[in-house]
């Protein structure tokens, strides 16, 4: 007797793609997230690989979301509510809900509306929406004097003269991770450049004095080996004298202030193996202000920490450090 086998085939309906989840799209709010915080590092021409157009930015977007909720990129140490920095690239809680939304919705373009496939002889093509890299141009208008980089730069300073603003501009960023300027005569810090924030400028009525004779100290660093052409400086002086209203030298901490200060700016450099670097404001009064809490140090993107408003403090605050890191002030 021949036995009679069954087989039951049962299989789920097949759908003709997966459904979106999100209303966040590229070419909406994701590409206002590269040109604020990415493009500047993510483009033709810069360090690391290119994330202008929605096909390169779909690529890598499980690479994102990782790095997003991971908070390692955009590279920047400082915790949201201690301080406010001018230079601040990190994302905002929504900018990062945005990403993690798009991502985890399928990554849609549009809306469904614009097509870029058109094809035929009629067809009108829209212009496709990509982020953009604002290389190549002085941010901040044309500098009063400008500088090759090298590094020791001799300014030929026959006078002194204020200084008000300085900016960098790289010749070739693909390997540039970011650069420090000093004036060699006074050992005071005048500027810093990184992708996000390439110059330094000084509140109304400040200036770095540059003395007469002075030379700037430029310390670049490269993830290769450096260019021939390293790029320039640009100067942008102060119409008022040299004497008036200059800034004070630079303060190491721990250090108890003698008279009233105001800080602008903030370096740290932290030991190997730092985790965290806090630096607060104790004053007379008792009250402790936090000026600075900030983790997870990347060697490769070394930043100065730029305050938004320069923070004013009395005559007998101790500025202290808590983690293993040297920290400098800018004041005035």
């Amino acid at each position: 007797m021949k036995r009679a086998w069954l087989l039951l085939l049962c299989a789920a309906p097949l759908l003709p793609h997966e459904t979106l989840t999100t209303t966040v799209l590229f070419d909406r709010e994701i590409v206002r997230i590269l040109d604020r915080h990415c493009v500047m590092c993510h483009a033709a021409g810069g360090p690391t690989f290119p994330l202008e157009t929605f096909d390169q930015t779909w690529l890598k977007k499980r690479e994102i979301h990782a790095e997003t909720i991971a908070r390692h990129m955009p590279p920047w140490p400082a915790v949201p509510g201690y301080g406010q920095f001018a230079n601040d690239n990190s994302l905002t809680l929504r900018e990062s809900q945005f990403i993690i939304s798009w991502v985890e919705g399928l990554g849609p373009r549009n809306s469904g509306t614009v097509f870029l496939n058109v094809t035929g002889p009629d067809a009108a093509r829209p212009p496709e929406v990509r982020a953009h890299a604002d290389f190549g141009h002085w941010q901040l208008g044309e500098p009063e004097a400008k500088y090759k980089v090298t590094p020791l730069i001799d300014l030929g300073l026959k006078t002194a003269r204020p200084l008000r603003a300085i900016e960098y501009l790289p010749s070739d960023h693909r390997n540039i991770r970011s650069a420090t300027f000093k004036v060699k005569e006074t050992g005071q810090w005048i500027g810093s450049w990184t992708p996000w924030y390439g110059y330094m400028s000084l509140p109304n009525g400040r200036v770095f004095v540059l003395p007469a004779g002075a030379h700037i100290v430029a310390e670049v660093q490269y993830k290769g080996s450096p260019p021939a052409d390293q790029g320039e400086i640009g100067l942008h002086f102060a119409q008022v004298p040299a004497t008036a209203r200059a800034m004070a030298g630079d303060l190491v901490l721990p250090a108890k202030l003698t008279a009233a200060t105001s800080v602008i700016a903030l370096r740290v450099e932290p030991a190997t193996g730092t985790k965290s670097v806090e630096v607060s404001a104790r004053k007379p009064n008792g009250a402790t202000e936090i000026l600075l809490f900030a983790k997870e140090f990347s060697p490769e993107w070394p930043t100065p920490f730029i305050l938004k408003t320069p923070v004013a403090l009395p005559a007998g605050t101790e500025l202290r450090v808590a983690g293993a890191a040297r920290v400098t002030v800018s004041r005035y």
